[in-house]
């Protein structure tokens, strides 16, 4: 049964279960051993080792640590050793119940000689931890700041957004983003290797230009060394974030530095000789704590279960945050991260069927390598004018150099399994910047109450690109590269550049700026009211041409409103509704004369139940959406237009489903996180090899769940184990509906034990994804293609050894 809190939901609490009995006049001595660590950790462990039920808030503890306590001693002796230096004491509220405070009280307990000895009871522990402690193992998220742009509870935004936090990433041993991601429902990966994040929300590509920390990110394999946790927006996010695919949104939050000191080295070696090193340090560079650092690096060498690929990844992210003032603070970011290695582009399809070739072929050549470098430096300020407002301004810097050295195939002959292959080689540059300023209030009027956000935001990006892309189908008869996917053999005649013409330079240029507004309003206590509206000017360039000769331009303004309508009968229970409208990205394809080139749209309508239990510490939510994109290029239907290239305006797609999500604990000692996904997609207009289909990658019925289950209250302390099922129906392999990639489940399967050594916590955990060593086939890449199914990893295993202190 769980206590119920006192200051919930602040309140940190150890509850016990005392028997009708006196207690003595005399506290006994006891053996205590509880090391340095968060002072939150550690008072939990000190009411479990002397049996009493202590009470606090939370933001008491935030930020301290305890050089911990060792030995046989009194109860108070013990305490007194772990608060010293805090500023923090405590009070005896009863013969069973301790309560801590600000160290201006006598540390004796009232109206008795001595202190007594309590005898020995069962103690049981709800823990609310901080978000940011490193320690959290807590599932369940209580806000999100991303879907608002201001930190507001989930049980009362009227809009679905999921948050996975770094305790669901530690547990399931995540290396890449999908790993993440897979736990959240309408998502389906995309991604081929190591290179790009690609993603569906909602049926529709994102694409791999996500969000971190408010800003638009370049196209990367992000490392999850870094992340703090990650919250996706779910349906178009435009009202606050400007033109994006109408899917949702993915915001990668970061660690920040901590005024706690703590340090953690992971090492984790595994199948396909992985290994991966983690290190994360953060602390105090002054006295008083107003100068902060963190760092995070990671560095992953793996093989893998397809022939010839090795990949290698780094990444290094310190940060530093100066709280100049008790109202103002600066932050300072870098980011550097570089992968390296041959992508992996699949096998392909023959019939209705992915190839009957193993699932370890490898369809190109041993030597291709793709290397990726990026660069990110940012600075944010923060100023409180008052507790109720403030003002927060941002710019980032990125930088990218992708060099690509690939071969793939360029036809496909399905009776013969005969590949043409073609070779790509890229050198790409790109850039952007971006800045913003954003102010959010809180105020009354009247009986309601507002909180306010308005803001502006700028963003430029510019890429230039000189390729080749040498095959028989382009006349290059000096690339003679014939592959059968049966009978493979490698090592084809090497490419002479000298004697190929390369294709023509491609430079691209985009800028838009922004301005939104958005009033969270709640009113008649149980109500809240979200409205909002952004308006966009967007331009983009697009030329062979390095003096931009007969460039593609865009010109688009537009405004993306939104509403929505939550009311929250009971404490735990919300019911809400949505209705967005949305600027999506600019048309930059070949438009037929005559033809006025406007933006993609979408229209979203989303209705909704949340729940909340035990304080937070279960969420659920359930949501009803229908969502129209308009505006798609489709092929001109004039076969003398199509020759030419020729597109109209003319494509919309159409996704609706039912999607829910649970995390958090169904009891102190189990925690779960599950999703059920039904998306129901049809291309409504479109050419006529499409029309009426399904989308490619996109499964009718899809579901996951993990659950992990510690074993500290059988005696086991530190013990845990973990189990995971991920279910996909059948789905389309591409939008033609031309083949078919079966559905699958798999599952994942984990054991872990915590231990302290000394003044560290050690941490040893191990891993097995696919357990059942099933087949399966994971995507047919980011836009669907007959040439390119993934398949799917088999049975694996990773350990891993963690020094925390």
């Amino acid at each position: 049964m769980k206590p119920t809190p006192i200051f919930a939901p602040l309140l940190l609490a150890v509850s016990v279960a005392l028997p009708a009995a006196s207690v003595s006049a005399e506290q006994a001595l006891a053996a205590y051993d509880i090391p340095a660590q968060p002072l939150a950790g550690a008072l939990t462990a000190f009411a479990d080792q002397a049996n009493i039920k202590l009470m606090f808030e939370s933001a008491l503890t935030r930020g301290l640590r305890t050089r911990g306590v060792s030995g046989k001693l009194s109860r108070d002796a013990a305490l007194n050793q772990l608060l010293e230096g805090t500023g923090l004491g405590y009070r005896y509220t009863g013969d069973e119940t301790v309560t801590l405070e600000r160290a201006t009280v006598p540390r004796l307990q009232p109206n008795k000689a001595e202190p007594p000895a309590l005898p020995t009871v069962k103690v049981t522990g709800k823990v609310a931890y901080d978000p940011t402690d490193p320690f959290n193992r807590d599932y369940a998220a209580a806000k999100a700041s991303s879907v608002t742009k201001t930190e507001t509870p989930l049980i009362e935004t009227p809009f679905s957004v999921q948050v996975i936090d770094k305790a669901v990433v530690n547990d399931q041993q995540g290396v890449r983003i999908s790993d993440a991601l897979r736990n959240v429902s309408g998502y389906f990966n995309t991604s081929s290797g190591i290179h790009y994040d690609h993603a569906f929300l909602r049926g529709f590509q994102v694409g791999s230009r996500m969000y971190i920390d408010g800003f638009r990110d370049q196209a990367q394999s992000r490392s999850l060394a870094n992340l703090d946790r990650i919250e996706v927006i779910k349906g178009p996010a435009a009202a606050l974030y400007g033109r994006l695919a109408p899917g949702g949104l993915i915001n990668h939050v970061t660690k920040r530095p901590l005024t706690t000191p703590y340090y953690s080295i992971q090492q984790q070696f595994g199948s396909y000789d992985l290994y991966r090193t983690q290190v994360d340090a953060t602390g105090p560079l002054t006295n008083d704590g107003a100068l902060a650092y963190r760092i995070n690096m990671e560095y992953l060498d793996t093989n893998s279960f397809v022939d010839y690929l090795h990949n290698q990844r780094a990444t290094v992210a310190p940060s530093l945050t100066w709280r100049i003032s008790d109202r103002t603070q600066l932050d300072l970011d870098f980011r550097y991260n570089e992968t390296q290695g041959a992508p992996n582009f699949g096998i392909p399809a023959v019939a209705k069927r992915p190839a009957s070739v193993p699932i370890s072929r490898y369809i190109g050549e041993p030597t291709d390598n793709d290397d990726s470098t990026l660069y990110f430096g940012g600075i944010g300020l923060l100023h409180k004018f008052s507790d109720d407002w403030k003002l927060e301004a941002k710019f980032g810097y990125n930088h990218s150099e992708q060099l690509f050295r690939d071969t793939g195939i360029d036809t496909f002959d399905e009776n013969t399994g005969n590949a043409e292959m073609g070779y790509y080689s890229s050198d790409y540059r790109e850039y952007s910047y971006q800045g913003l300023l954003k102010l959010t209030g809180k105020f009354s009027w009247w009986e309601t109450h507002h909180t306010l956000v308005t803001g502006w935001d700028y963003y430029k990006r510019s890429g230039s690109e000189n390729a080749y892309y040498l095959a028989k189908s382009m006349g290059t008869m000096t690339f003679p590269a014939d592959l059968n996917i049966y009978r493979p053999v490698y090592g084809l005649p090497g490419v002479n550049m000298a004697l190929e013409t390369p294709n023509s330079p491609w430079f691209a240029s985009e800028t838009w700026y922004g301005f939104y507004v958005q009033d969270d309003m709640k009113f008649l206590d149980d109500w809240h009211l979200l409205f909002g509206t952004r308006f966009d000017q967007a331009n983009s360039v697009t030329s062979t041409s390095p003096n931009w000769v007969n460039p593609i331009k865009t010109n688009d303004a537009e405004f993306s409103p939104r509403v929505g309508l939550l009311y929250q009968p009971v404490r735990w229970l919300s019911l809400y509704a949505n209705y967005v409208k949305a600027f999506n990205g600019a048309n930059t394809a070949k438009l037929a004369p005559g033809e006025k080139n406007t933006p993609e749209h979408s229209e979203s309508y989303e209705a909704g139940i949340k729940g909340e239990w035990w304080d937070g510490g279960l969420t659920a939510n359930l949501a009803y959406y229908e969502l129209t994109k308009t505006n798609i290029p489709i092929t001109h239907p004039d076969p003398s237009m199509a020759s030419q290239r020729y597109n109209l305006l003319a494509g919309e797609a159409k996704s609706k489903g039912v999607e829910f999500d649970v995390t958090g604990k169904l009891t102190e000692s189990w925690s779960v996180i599950g999703t059920y996904t039904y998306t129901d997609t049809q291309f409504i207009r479109a050419n006529q090899n499409i029309q009426g289909h399904q989308f490619a990658g996109v499964p009718v019925h899809a579901g996951t769940l993990w659950s992990r289950h510690e074993f500290g209250g059988l005696g086991l302390p530190g013990l845990w184990s973990g189990a995971g099922v991920f279910v996909a129906g059948q789905r389309e392999g591409d939008n033609a509906n031309s083949f078919q990639l079966p559905g699958f489940v798999r599952v994942d399967a984990a054991l872990g034990y915590s231990l302290n050594v000394g003044p560290s916590k050690v941490s040893l955990q191990f891993n097995v994804n696919n357990l059942l060593d099933k087949q399966y086939y994971a995507s047919s890449g980011s836009s669907g293609s007959r040439t390119g199914v993934l398949p799917g990893s088999p049975r694996t295993f990773m350990g891993s050894v963690r020094v925390e202190f």
